[in-house]
């Protein structure tokens, strides 16, 4: 669990350690999804990090800061990392402040990432005039909640968001199935708002999908108008129901009644 340790930084983009961020106040995208599925459980913090999530933090930083990827982490022979074990805690001495990484692991970090630069409207967006890993924070007027974002990456003279996403299927029909499961048209409209409100109205949000098995194909996709806008009204909604929690501080669950299940259509099949 992450818990707030540090003051709130004044509205607008900064350049921050991404546990800076997480120890900071304001609410993300990540936890009013989590509330949207029951309030209750945005009252416990970010889940801890799983080993998915690890190998996709050191597949970001292979692809958007590659410049810094042997200063956070240090690759091991070792076939399990166990905090427990002896050859376990050699290598972490050796490695200093550096995060450990298996080799197997680390290899694939640099494959993908040479695929994902491979990719005409990746290697374009990815260039030199790229803000990699941006905190920002606003004020939502309508509620008064203090709100932040982290984007992978900026590019303010093309007024783009990008957001890297590895995944099992980037392509058309499969990325669009991770949108709708994983809400991140929600995203796109959380960002959106973000840095419309405290630098520049963005014009796109790309998504630059890439697959984690070889041959790591890439897709480029955009939400399109109609689902862009569904997700705004979801923020909002669930933005509006987050002030209120906060004012009352109560923070239902599920529901107390007996209530039908309704199975989906895919189990009458």
């Amino acid at each position: 669990m992450n818990m707030i340790t540090r003051p709130a930084p004044e509205p607008g983009i900064h350049r921050m350690p991404e546990d800076d961020y997480h120890a900071s106040p304001g609410l993300s995208v990540s936890k009013l999804k989590v509330f949207a599925d029951a309030p209750a459980k945005a009252q416990f913090g970010e889940r801890s990090e799983t080993s998915s999530q690890r190998f996709g933090s050191l597949i970001h930083c292979a692809v958007l800061e590659s410049a810094d990827l042997e200063n956070r982490y240090f690759v091991c022979d070792l076939e399990r990392l166990n905090p427990r074990d002896g050859a376990y805690k050699e290598a972490q001495a050796k490695a200093g402040h550096r995060t450990l990484v298996k080799r197997p692991d680390w290899d694939e970090a640099l494959r993908i990432r040479d695929a994902v630069h491979q990719h005409p409207i990746a290697r374009e967006l990815l260039g030199k005039n790229l803000l990699v890993e941006q905190s920002f924070y606003w004020k939502d007027e309508m509620t008064g909640l203090l709100r932040r974002g982290r984007a992978d990456g900026l590019r303010p003279d093309m007024r783009v968001i990008v957001d890297l996403k590895s995944t099992t299927d980037a392509s058309r029909y499969g990325f669009a199935r991770s949108v709708a499961e994983y809400r991140y048209h929600w995203q796109d409209a959380y960002y959106r708002d973000g840095i419309k409100a405290i630098a520049w109205e963005p014009e796109a949000f790309i998504f630059l999908a890439v697959e984690k098995e070889p041959p790591f194909l890439v897709g480029a996709y955009e939400v399109p108008e109609e689902d862009l806008q569904r997700g705004r009204e979801r923020v909002r909604e669930e933005l509006t129901r987050y002030a209120e929690c906060v004012r009352t501080n109560n923070w239902p669950g599920y529901s107390d009644t007996l209530e039908t299940l309704h199975l989906p259509e895919w189990a009458h099949r």
